[in-house]
């Protein structure tokens, strides 16, 4: 099973204008969703499953941490989109439901690699796992 056909919600409000982003979730058939702000977002996931969130780590009413204080112990993968300059890392968050924060960054490649995998049911699991991350980087995968 892949999360293709499942629900991302993106939270924050530069998701709406990240084109390159929202064009490989269409491509790779997730169904997305946008929410502005932490009230947005609380309310989004109070009515319909979810099964992925990208959040900024700060939003205009609070931060990310409230957006994921609801999601724990649900089968939920979630990351933080950390603003860098020019780019992001992704922060990995929640894997269905279980803290993830403390593990190394995603860059935008690897970020890019993880999803995609995800997408295409390449890893054993429906959502990637804290391991798979932890694995990503113990192999040295760079971003070009």
């Amino acid at each position: 099973m892949t999360l293709a056909g499942r629900n991302v919600l993106l939270v924050g409000q530069s998701f709406h204008s990240a084109r390159a982003l929202t064009n490989k979730l269409q491509f790779w058939k997730f169904q997305y969703h946008f929410a502005s702000n932490v009230r947005a977002a609380t309310a989004f996931v109070s009515s319909r499953r979810i099964d992925l969130v990208l959040s900024h780590t700060n939003l205009p009413d609070g931060t990310a941490s409230a957006v994921l204080a609801p999601l724990a112990h649900l089968p939920v993968t979630a990351f933080l989109c950390l603003p860098v300059e020019n780019s992001c890392l992704w922060l990995p968050a929640l894997d269905g439901g279980t803290k993830c924060l403390g593990l190394p960054a995603l860059r935008p490649l690897e970020f890019a690699r993880t999803l995609e995998e995800m997408a295409r049911g390449l890893s054993t699991r429906t959502r990637a796992s804290c391991s798979q991350f932890d694995a990503l980087h113990a192999v040295g995968r760079d971003c070009a």
